[in-house]
């Protein structure tokens, strides 16, 4: 079922992302409730691996439709965060096991990255973080239905990202 969300959000969040600010929020905070739950619970069921995320992820989307100008900075910090991590994971940058220390450092710069691009360059900065957390999502759900080849690496990931990028940007030229 996580699967599932994961990849109906990332798609909506690759095409549309834009538009929907609060929905990359709700994404943001969908996905930090997974890796909340995953790293503090040994073993979580599978309940608490859907209601922990999605309660998470309706915080952060009420809040960005609440209180806007405070959610920005951490909308940004935590999907640039992710991002990130992502993208070093796609690319193979880190090391097979990274240390917390790798890991957090890692998470850190994304986030500082995402925070800025978001509180200075808004619009930019929202198609960048909601293009890159929908291919993220959208992948890693589809890899739990189906495992992807781990030999394609970083293409599926960059491939949705310039896709959503353009899709997104394209109303823009007109």
């Amino acid at each position: 079922m996580t699967a599932l969300i994961q990849i109906v959000l990332g798609g909506v969040l690759l095409l549309a992302g834009r538009r929907l600010f609060w929905l990359l929020a709700g994404a943001a905070g969908f996905m930090l409730g997974l890796l909340l739950t995953r790293s503090l619970l040994a073993e979580p069921s599978e309940t608490v691996m859907l209601i922990v995320p999605l309660a998470t992820g309706a915080l952060f989307a009420v809040l960005a439709l609440v209180g806007l100008r405070f959610v920005i900075g951490f909308v940004g910090f935590v999907a640039g965060g992710i991002g990130l991590s992502w993208l070093f994971s796609a690319f193979s940058v880190t090391p097979a096991e990274p240390t917390t220390l790798l890991a957090a450092a890692i998470f850190i710069a994304g986030g500082l990255a995402g925070a800025f691009l978001l509180s200075r360059l808004f619009e930019l900065g929202l198609v960048l973080l909601s293009s890159l957390l929908g291919a993220g999502l959208a992948l890693r759900g589809l890899d739990a239905i189906v495992a992807l080849p781990d030999a394609w690496g970083a293409v599926p990931l960059i491939l949705l990202l310039v896709i959503g990028v353009a899709v997104q940007l394209g109303p823009l030229r007109r």
